[in-house]
């Protein structure tokens, strides 16, 4: 085993003997909001109809101690029973709650409360592991107890990317990670987890579920595009299109930075097209494979999470847009001059613009991307790559399994057919509209009208109105869409007979075997981590160990070791995000950046930490199309894109987040990161080889 994975695999193992308490706050707070999510599930089906209201008539609090006090209990206990529902809540101090066009909304003018509900009192009390609460409706109780979430959580994500460097078997360390964990979920008992992995994990949530299903369909559709368009010469036309602008080593890395850069709807998208259309040209110029993969995965996420008309933004934004009402509300009731106070904005699209500025990290890997290629230099284990793949033209190391079988890469164009570049970029381009106007139609934007179709306003509205479980269809269709056109191109030129273009999407696809499995165990592994509460014990282990002036900074930290540890961004987003805005807020009181900035700033440090975790973690399923689509080794990708990834997070710790949060502008933390990230790479930095300097012996 290489120096790098020991090193790795050390520091995994060590930070098990270096973990803080975890805060009993923040794991009680958590349990009684679980507690309440089950009850009210219960209550109805009991009921056999929806519950309209709820008039919270009091709370009972027995706690040995803490912080978390009787205010945040019935916050937890709101936000459990109300939110993705029509459900209204009545605080105990007279405040009407409810979830209005996609905001948990405190006292609408526009929407009257119904006159019928029940009335609610609740006991909660903290015992030595877990918490019970008793929930009263009209004299009738129910007891519902929840066990804190426990240190052995971090177990399951931990063991598999221990095994997959130890092992450098992807499919088997995710297996035994998910086996594991669904082994402590069922009281130790092997083959118990066995059966819940197989039934609830693999079956009920990665194959039942229609996201995931459709992310399946739109990789094997793009792949069986890319494989049919290479048997009909229409990539090989579109390369000899790109030698013109992309000639050299240099200007084919910088045409496929640009590609990621145009591809900034959808990060899946983005890493499929990219990789799979660059490939051929970057293997033609002895560029490594785990370059490409790192080009195409580093744009990927970074685009999509700035990008103001994306999968991402609507996700992002409403992850956090509910809690800001109750954080104005809170800091209005914290204040000791309410007529000074300082007040922030409750609309979300508002605040996700002010966290730009404050989006270190993305803005810092699309910088130092664009150097490295610029100036050709690279360090650590992708100069060792790229040194082989020039010297060598192995683009791929020796011994090295990447994600797709020679099948699908070595496709050549059937022999005399006309290379016609039209022919994959009309399929292409057909993808991107089609994926367009299905985001549009699915979130209502034909019914807006004409005067404000172009405006930020109605893509905003838009984008929030997706339906979650539908998140994935444009992209399955808008791929479904060009591998019809691909076909229809194919057949009606008589390029391909129709039997031909089958056989070769078949051949492009039946390597995808290896990819989807590993797919389907990392939704597995993340389905284990929420169960066990892997992301919310690391957020009591880490939330609250650091001053205010470096809180963002912590954040930071913590969505990175979150995200590293579930291999999801967006999971780590939905779970940092709503403690982040109350917290942060408050916080914010307490020093010089006041309550808007300071949580305009934790908001941007989440958002970025879950992207770099994610950038590092071999059990994400963005790092794994990437791979896909670059025909990579999945490992090796990983070991050479750590390095990159964490130059830029290091950047944007200490240049970023840590001076932002003591009052530095943000035009100066950008400019020093940049100073840095230049310094780094022709300190560090070494240049590789051209490629005819070192030709192929023979």
């Amino acid at each position: 085993m290489k120096r790098f994975n020991i090193i790795v695999l050390l520091l995994l193992l060590g930070s098990l003997f270096f973990l803080p308490d975890a805060d009993r706050d923040h794991l009680f707070l958590q349990a009684v909001n679980d507690t309440a999510a089950e009850w009210i599930t219960l209550f109805e089906e009991e009921r056999g109809s929806p519950v309209k209201a709820i008039r919270f008539e009091g709370l009972d609090l027995d706690r040995p101690g803490g912080e978390a006090g009787s205010q945040a209990v019935e916050r937890e206990i709101r936000n459990a029973t109300v939110l993705d529902s029509d459900r209204w809540f009545l605080d105990s101090d007279g405040s009407w709650w409810i979830v209005f066009k996609d905001q948990l909304v405190c006292n609408p003018d526009s929407l009257a409360p119904p006159e019928d509900g029940i009335a609610l009192r609740c006991t909660a009390i903290e015992l030595e592991d877990r918490a019970r609460v008793a929930f009263i409706v009209a004299d009738e109780t129910s007891m519902l107890e929840r066990e804190f979430f426990k240190w052995y959580s971090i177990l399951p994500p931990i063991l598999a990317i221990a095994i997959a460097l130890l092992l450098r078997r992807t499919i088997v360390a995710l297996f035994l990670g998910v086996w594991l964990g669904a082994t402590l979920i069922s009281s130790g008992n092997p083959i118990t987890g066995i059966w819940l992995f197989l039934c609830k994990y693999l079956f009920d949530e990665a194959l039942c579920q229609q996201f995931r299903l459709e992310i399946i369909g739109f990789v094997i559709a793009l792949c069986a595009t890319v494989g049919m368009l290479s048997r009909g010469g229409g990539i090989q036309g579109f390369v000899k299109l790109l030698l013109r602008f992309a000639r050299s080593v240099r200007s084919t890395c910088v045409t496929t930075y640009m590609m990621g850069l145009s591809i900034f709807f959808d990060d899946y998208s983005n890493c499929i097209l990219v990789g799979s259309i660059m490939r051929p040209l970057t293997d033609k110029l002895r560029i490594s494979r785990e370059k490409l993969s790192y080009i195409v995965d580093s744009t990927a996420a970074p685009v999509a999470g700035l990008s103001v008309i994306s999968t991402w933004i609507a996700y992002e934004i409403s992850m956090f847009s509910p809690q800001l009402p109750e954080a104005a509300n809170m800091i209005k009731e914290a204040a000791t001059d309410p007529d000074k106070v300082e007040t922030i904005s409750t609309n979300g699209y508002e605040i996700f613009f002010m966290t730009m500025p404050y989006r270190f990290y993305c803005l810092f890997t699309l910088f130092f991307i664009l150097m490295i290629i610029l100036s050709r230099r690279d360090f650590g284990p992708m100069l060792q790559a790229e040194r082989r793949a020039r010297r060598t033209g192995d683009c791929v190391r020796p011994g090295g399994m990447p994600m797709v079988s020679d099948a699908m890469t070595r496709i050549k164009a059937k022999e005399g057919v006309p290379q016609l570049w039209y022919i994959a970029v009309l399929p292409v381009i057909l993808i991107v509209l089609v994926t367009m106007e299905e985001f549009w139609r699915l979130g209502g934007g034909w019914k807006l009208s004409f005067s404000k179709i172009f405006s930020i306003e109605a893509i905003s509205t838009v984008l929030g109105a997706i339906p979650e479980d539908q998140a994935a269809s444009p992209i399955f269709h808008g791929a479904l869409a060009g591998f019809i056109l691909a076909l229809i191109l194919v057949i009606c030129r008589r390029i391909l007979t129709p039997v031909e273009s089958v056989k070769a999407a078949a051949a492009s696809t039946k390597g995808l075997f290896f990819a989807v499995v590993i797919l389907f165990l990392a939704w597995c592994i993340g389905g284990v981590c929420r169960d066990m509460g892997t992301a919310h014990y690391l957020i009591a282990t880490f939330l609250h160990v650091i001053p205010a002036e470096i809180f963002p900074l912590l954040l930071f930290i913590t969505a990175s070791l979150v995200s590293f540890a579930t291999g999801s961004s967006w999971s780590t987003m939905a779970i940092l995000l709503p403690n982040t805005v109350l917290l942060s807020s408050m916080m914010g009181m307490e020093c010089a950046l006041g309550p808007e900035m300071m949580l305009v700033i934790s908001i941007g440090a989440v958002l970025e930490g879950s992207i770099f975790g994610d950038h590092c973690s071999p059990i994400s399923d963005t790092t794994i199309l990437s791979s896909v689509s670059a025909a990579a080794d999945h490992l090796d990708h990983v070991k050479t894109q750590i390095p990159y990834a964490v130059t830029t997070m290091s950047a944007a710790m200490l240049a970023g987040y840590l001076p932002a949060a003591l009052g530095v502008h943000w035009g100066w933390s950008l400019a020093a990161g940049a100073v840095v990230l230049l310094a780094v790479i022709f300190l560090l930095g070494r240049r590789t080889p051209l490629p005819q300097e070192n030709p192929v012996p023979g």
